[in-house]
């Protein structure tokens, strides 16, 4: 094994067969501060050859990160060479990269499909590439993990979307070969996961706010009235926790920052909520909703002592601070459990619920566009999940036009 001044960041972890993988790891102060990538599997075989080529590769990455820091947080340039490693190098490194413009959980869930990326393709070059060579790369990304797992669409279509990204780059950078690949791209179509046709209806919200309150947690309730009447996405009911340094202000905690959520402030004294969702934030869309016309809020709300009614609006019971994405996920589905809940709806459906209930009551598609603070009415008539309301309105909208019969 080489010494670890010979590969500095080489960590060793075990898989499940007793065998280990190889990864590369950045200083974690650093990491912290935004360098990326933050790890890089080794794919190199363990032999004598291989230990080599891992360690020299560990101190390509560990002088790529030394440098970036000692130039106060900026990426040193790395060139194209042609491959596909290369290109993907450039497009998390490179200044003008989209990359570098993208909010910080896009940047890892890029991080992840990279890291598959150039794994699997990462020393083919971009030259000579054609339709078959994609088809063939997503297919194997969408493999199952095992024998009989089910096919990872998602996993796939992730990877081929950031593919698409990095091939676009390289065009803005003037790299022909990547032109050809980018209009091959374009052409081509692959099979997509099937979309969520879940959602949270009103009687399982009621249900599942009051084992909420029988189990002691009174946040899952008042969360979950939030995102079901007000079409909220969880992130922006009960906010995220963003990389930040360690001297930021606000709610700090291990390095990070909460970012986005619902704070009591949001309301005004004539309960009017006003609120830029996370997504559109950018834009300045905002939403507004009086809260007097929704009785479970208003109840749910009367159940906070005035006194604690200062910064973020949910707070975990455990801890007294703002949820992380993970805990929260996993303390709503134990409560939704033991209310019965089908384990295929998620929290996350309550906006489509939301959204799929005021079009089964009427609500015409510029006032849900309005409600969920969309762009446009497509986005919300996605997440229209159809009901029989729906259908059951236009057959008697036509019924109604049509001529009685002569006799």
């Amino acid at each position: 094994m080489a010494k670890a001044s010979d590969a500095p960041g080489l960590k060793r972890k075990p898989n499940a067969d007793g065998s280990f993988r190889w990864y590369w790891e950045a200083r974690t102060d650093l990491a912290k501060r935004g360098y990326r990538p933050s790890n890089v599997r080794l794919h190199y075989p363990d032999t004598p050859g291989g230990e080599l080529q891992r360690a020299a590769r560990c101190r390509l990455l560990q002088a790529e990160m030394l440098a970036w820091e000692a130039g106060s947080g900026s990426f040193p340039q790395r060139g194209y060479d042609g491959t596909i490693r290369s290109l993907c190098n450039l497009f998390q490194t490179d200044e003008f990269s989209p990359y570098r413009k993208a909010k910080w959980n896009s940047q890892r869930l890029y991080d992840q499909s990279v890291k598959i990326i150039i794994a699997t393709i990462g020393e083919r070059t971009v030259r000579g590439r054609i339709g078959p060579d994609f088809q063939r790369w997503h297919q194997k990304w969408g493999e199952p993990k095992a024998k009989g797992k089910p096919p990872r669409l998602t996993r796939a279509k992730h990877a081929m979307d950031t593919l698409r990204r990095v091939m676009s780059f390289g065009v803005t950078q003037g790299f022909e070969d990547c032109v050809k690949a980018d209009m091959i791209l374009g052409k081509l179509r692959f099979d997509a996961p099937a979309p969520r046709n879940e959602q949270l209806t009103r009687d399982q919200v009621e249900i599942v706010r009051r084992k909420a309150h029988e189990m002691g947690l009174p946040s899952i309730a008042l969360a979950t009235v939030l995102q079901f009447e007000l079409a909220f996405r969880q992130k922006d009911v009960i906010g995220e926790w963003e990389p930040c340094e360690e001297t930021a202000g606000g709610i700090v905690h291990n390095g990070t920052r909460w970012v986005n959520g619902l704070t009591w402030s949001h309301i005004d004294s004539n309960m009017i909520l006003r609120k830029a969702p996370v997504k559109t934030k950018r834009h300045g869309i905002e939403v507004e909703h009086d809260l007097k016309l929704y009785p479970a809020l208003l109840e749910e709300l009367a159940r906070v002592p005035i006194n604690r009614r200062v910064g973020p609006m949910i707070l975990s019971e455990a801890t007294g601070e703002p949820y992380k994405h993970r805990t929260f996920t996993q303390t709503w589905r134990r409560v939704a459990n033991a209310a019965g809940i089908p384990s295929q709806v998620k929290n996350m459906d309550a906006r489509a619920g939301a959204i799929s209930e005021a079009y089964d009551n009427g609500a015409d598609e510029t006032s849900v566009m309005k409600h969920a603070g969309h762009r446009n009415r497509q986005t919300s008539a996605n997440y229209n999940r159809g009901s029989l309301e729906q259908t059951s309105r236009v057959a008697m909208i036509r019924q109604a036009k049509q001529k009685p019969n002569k006799p």
